[in-house]
C-alpha cells in the first residue's frame, strides 16, 4: 500500500503500483472535496468518468451519482457444479452455440416469450421492491416493463458470460453483468439534477452530488437500491438458463456452491458498482465503490479476469484502509480505441489467438463508431492482451483478500456486436 499526500487534500490509500497519471489525477481532485473524508485505489485502477474505476470514496452525508457510474450495480455471480473438466471436454461447441441461443447479448432485449416468463417469475419481486424502495412512484425515469425486456440479458462491453475450471478440475458457471440501460438512466437522471442544483449553490464541487436527506437524494437512493435489487436477479437469471442448458446435457449435474465456506446458497452474487452507508473509523459514511468489491472479513468475493484470463474466489480481511474493499477484476491496461488501433495487425491477431486457443468463445465482431460506422477493423477491446494481469492484481492486494480458488476459462461468451 501507497499512501499518496496532498496538501488541503485527504490522504489517498492506493494499491495500484504505476497508476496512469490521468486517473491519479483525479483522484488527487476528489481528495480535495469537502465533503469528501476517506479515498482508496484499487490495484485494478484506472480513468473513469469523474471517478476511477477501482476507486472507494468516502463521503459524508452527500451521495454522488458518478462515483457509483452508469452501471449501477453491475457485478458478479456464479455457480460450482459436480461436473468435472473431462465430463465437458468436446461438447464445449454445443453448450457454447445452446447458450447463445438462450441469453441474449449486447444490445439485445428479451422477446415477447422470454419476456413473459421473467415477467411471471419476477413481477411479483419488482412490485414489491418498487413500493420499499419508490414508495412515491418516480416512474417516469424507467417504466416497470423495462425490467422485464431485459431481465436475463447479458449487455455489452466487458460483460461476459464463463465456464470455468477450478484446481480439482470441477466446473464452475459465471457472469458478469449490472443493470443493463436501466442504471444508465438513473444515473444520468440524477447526475444531470446534481450538476443543476450544484450550480444553483454555486458550489465548487467538481461533479454534481445530492445531501442524503434532500428529496433528490433520497429518489437517487431509491432508485440505486431498485438498480442493485434488478442486477441481482438479472444475474441470478442468466445463471439458472446456463443451469438449465447444462442439465440438458449433464441430467446428473449438481449444484455445490454452497459447500463453500460463508456462501449459503446456490449462488454467490455480489455488487461492485454502487454506495451504502457504512460504519468506519467510527463514523457513518457514504461509500462509494466504483469497480470495487466488499471485502470485509465476511465476504466472500469474485474478481474476475478477462474473457482469456483466470478469475478469482476470495475472502475478504476487512482493512480498515481500503474501506473493506478490494479490486473488482484485472482492469484495463488501455482504452478500447487506442487498443484496437494498436493490436489489428497480422501479429497481434495471432498473438490474441493463441493465447485464447484452449477457450472456446465468441468470435471478434467488427470494431464500429458511436453512430455505427464500420472502422474497418476487428473489434478486439475485450482480448485479455487489453487488461492487467489479474494475478498481478491478485499480489497487489494480498493485504485485503486470501484467494480461495482460482479458475481457468473453458467457455466463454461476449456480445460480438453482430446482429
Amino acid at each position: 500500500m501507497q499512501v499518496i499526500t496532498i496538501e488541503n487534500a485527504k490522504p489517498i490509500f492506493s494499491w495500484c503500483p504505476n497508476i496512469e497519471e490521468e486517473a491519479q489525477k483525479q483522484m488527487v481532485e476528489i481528495s480535495k472535496l469537502p465533503y469528501v473524508k476517506h479515498c482508496a485505489l484499487m490495484p485494478d485502477a484506472h480513468l473513469g468518468m469523474s471517478c476511477p474505476i477501482g476507486g472507494v470514496v468516502a463521503c459524508d452525508s452527500v451521495i454522488v451519482p458518478n462515483f457509483v457510474g452508469v452501471d449501477i450495480a453491475c457485478g458478479m455471480g456464479t455457480m460450482r457444479t459436480n461436473l468435472t473438466t473431462e465430463e465437458i471436454k468436446g461438447k464445449e461447441e454445443i453448450i457454447h452455440n445452446a447458450i447463445t441461443r438462450s441469453i441474449p447479448m449486447g444490445f439485445s432485449h428479451n422477446q415477447d416469450k422470454r419476456r413473459k416468463e421473467m415477467q411471471q417469475k419476477y413481477e411479483e419481486k419488482i412490485e414489491y421492491n418498487m413500493k420499499k424502495f419508490l414508495p412515491d412512484g418516480y416512474t417516469e425515469i424507467v417504466k416497470p416493463d423495462a425490467f422485464y425486456d431485459q431481465m436475463g440479458t447479458l449487455g455489452g462491453g466487458n460483460h461476459f458470460l464463463e465456464l470455468q475450471s477450478d484446481e480439482e478440475g470441477h466446473v464452475w458457471m459465471m457472469v458478469h453483468s449490472g443493470s443493463r440501460g436501466i442504471g444508465k438512466k438513473v444515473c444520468d437522471h440524477f447526475n444531470d439534477i446534481a450538476k443543476k442544483a450544484n450550480e444553483k449553490w454555486y458550489s465548487q464541487s467538481i461533479v454534481g452530488f445530492l445531501p442524503v436527506t434532500s428529496e433528490e437524494g433520497k429518489q437517487y437512493i431509491g432508485w440505486m437500491n431498485m438498480c442493485m435489487m434488478f442486477a441481482y436477479y438479472n444475474r441470478q437469471a442468466m445463471l439458472e438458463e446456463i443451469k438449465r442448458n447444462l442439465l440438458h446435457y449433464f441430467p446428473n449435474m449438481e449444484i455445490t456452491t454452497k459447500a463453500i465456506e460463508g456462501v449459503g446458497g446456490e449462488i454467490l452474487n455480489i455488487h461492485h458498482n454502487y454506495a451504502s452507508i457504512e460504519n468506519h473509523m467510527g463514523q457513518n459514511w457514504w461509500v462509494h465503490r466504483k469497480g470495487a468489491t466488499l471485502a470485509s472479513d465476511k465476504t466472500i468475493g469474485i474478481i474476475p479476469g478477462s474473457m482469456g484470463s483466470a478469475s478469482y474466489i476470495v475472502r475478504g480481511k476487512g482493512k480498515k484502509e481500503s474501506l473493506n474493499s478490494c479490486s473488482h477484476g484485472a482492469g484495463r491496461r488501455m482504452g478500447r480505441n487506442v487498443f484496437n488501433q494498436a493490436y489489428n495487425t497480422p501479429d497481434k491477431l495471432k498473438e490474441i489467438e493463441e493465447s485464447m486457443k484452449n477457450i472456446k468463445h465468441t468470435k471478434f465482431g467488427r470494431a464500429t463508431s458511436r453512430k455505427g460506422k464500420d472502422l474497418g477493423m476487428l473489434d478486439i477491446s475485450e482480448a485479455p492482451q487489453a487488461y492487467k494481469d489479474i494475478d498481478e492484481v491478485i499480489n497487489n492486494e494480498l493485504d485485503l483478500i486470501v484467494p480461495i480458488h482460482k479458475l481457468t476459462p473453458l467457455v466463454n461468451w461476449k456480445d460480438s456486436g453482430e446482429e
